[in-house]
């Protein structure tokens, strides 16, 4: 089975992608955040818009347990600059195929195909660039 990991900046399925999306409450990947319970619900029930099956507890153990009830052929997320998350796709790619997608702009809608204008505002005046 694929699994597609979702986290706080990969909320949603990319078009094109298969597999069952888990999202994962881990207090040891957010140590340090204060985190409203306004986040957390709200991470809760983009998640559930998601379609992912939503856990609570250590990423790797609840993967692990994951994989001993259905074997994971393949972990698909995104890649990050967070250091915390980095460490533990390092560690997840030691024991399961992980594939990390390229950073994109979470705005944009097809992710593939990125970007090719910027607009911004100068005054009251729009600019191309």
């Amino acid at each position: 089975m694929n699994l597609i990991y979702l986290y706080d900046e990969f909320i949603r399925v990319p078009t094109g992608i298969e597999g069952n999306p888990v999202y994962i409450f881990d207090d040891t990947l957010t140590e340090g955040y204060e985190l409203s319970d306004k986040i957390i619900e709200n991470r809760y029930f983009l998640a559930k818009e998601a379609g992912a099956e939503i856990y609570r507890g250590n990423t790797y153990e609840v993967l692990q347990e994951i994989h001993d009830q259905n074997a994971i052929s393949k972990i698909i997320t995104k890649s990050t600059f967070r250091p915390i998350y980095q460490n533990l796709f390092q560690k997840l790619g030691e024991k399961f195929d992980l594939e990390q997608l390229p950073d994109y702009f979470l705005l944009q809608e097809n992710y593939l195909h990125p970007a090719k204008r910027f607009f911004f505002s100068i005054g009251t005046k729009l600019r191309k660039i």
